[in-house]
């Protein structure tokens, strides 16, 4: 069934809502409480906040105003719509959520490993739906659009600078666990923008016809034959491309050593596959 284009449209509205009101009780629930920095804009409101007391959600929204600049030049006005639209919402709750701790964390170490994750979580919502919580992620979102550069890896190293002035301020242990914070944070975005694991498959084999059957009937998945030449025997060969998901990876493997042991076989890492049994271009 086909989703409209208006409530596509509110369903992902929806979603960067749901998204921003998370990330903002990460950052109260898990971050605050333990002291703990963070990266970009929101380290910055952060560090305001523990020296000068001064609120968390409005320096944020005021310190990202620059940003939306770049972002209305660099990337389409849509996005920049989403990213103010989620901010706005991020910053209000960022507020709202003060004091607030559902669960009792006495463990720096925990908070930085939950505050990560739950950043990562909504951040990764959010991004699905094509908007952001400003800050580095307009510049990271910029840098994937004309370089390729996964986000999370990008948000990273644009952070390295917040984390040094952190070091400073809150000393070295908030500093090096704020780090772990943003790792974390970035290894779960860059896992959930990516999908499942998979593995891009190569095999080069005298019995290629039979193997695609058997890859099709045992693992239910397609395959495409590259037309190659033996370098040393000049002989033409079928050269077969396929991409499985990570729990497929032995049943593929006990499939070419039954119907051909010589067969000379890749396997390499597929960080993001789009299109049919994958993730969905649509």
């Amino acid at each position: 069934m086909k989703v409209s284009k208006r409530l596509r449209s509110i369903l992902g509205i929806f979603s960067i809502a749901i998204g921003a009101i998370v990330a903002a009780f990460g950052v109260q629930g898990f971050i605050v409480p333990t002291g703990l920095g963070g990266g970009g804009v929101g380290g910055i409101a952060l560090l305001l906040y523990y020296t000068l007391k001064l609120p968390i959600g409005l320096m944020t929204f005021i310190l990202n105003i620059p940003l939306f600049v770049l972002g209305w030049r660099e990337v389409n006005r849509k996005f920049v719509f989403k990213t103010i639209l989620g901010l706005a919402i991020f910053s209000l709750f960022l507020d709202l959520f003060k004091g607030v701790q559902t669960i009792a964390i006495d463990d720096i170490f925990l908070g930085a490993l939950y505050g990560g994750v739950i950043s990562g979580i909504s951040s990764s919502l959010i991004f699905h739906f094509g908007g952001s919580l400003g800050g580095t992620d307009i510049v990271s979102k910029v840098i994937q659009r004309k370089y390729g550069v996964p986000m999370g890896t990008s948000s990273l190293a644009i952070n390295g600078v917040i984390i040094m002035i952190s070091w400073a301020i809150l000393g070295s242990k908030a500093a090096l666990y704020t780090l772990v914070t943003l790792f974390v944070y970035g290894r779960v975005l860059d896992l959930i923008q990516s999908g499942v694991p998979t593995k891009s498959i190569t095999i080069i084999s005298d019995q290629s016809e039979e193997l695609v059957n058997r890859i099709m009937v045992d693992l239910g998945r397609g395959a495409t034959f590259l037309h190659g030449r033996g370098a040393y025997s000049s002989e033409p060969k079928d050269v077969i491309i396929c991409v499985v998901s990570l729990p497929e990876i032995g049943r593929l493997k006990q499939a070419v050593r039954e119907v051909d042991p010589q067969a000379f076989m890749i396997v390499q890492n597929a960080g993001e596959v789009l299109g049919r049994g994958f993730v969905p271009n649509d």
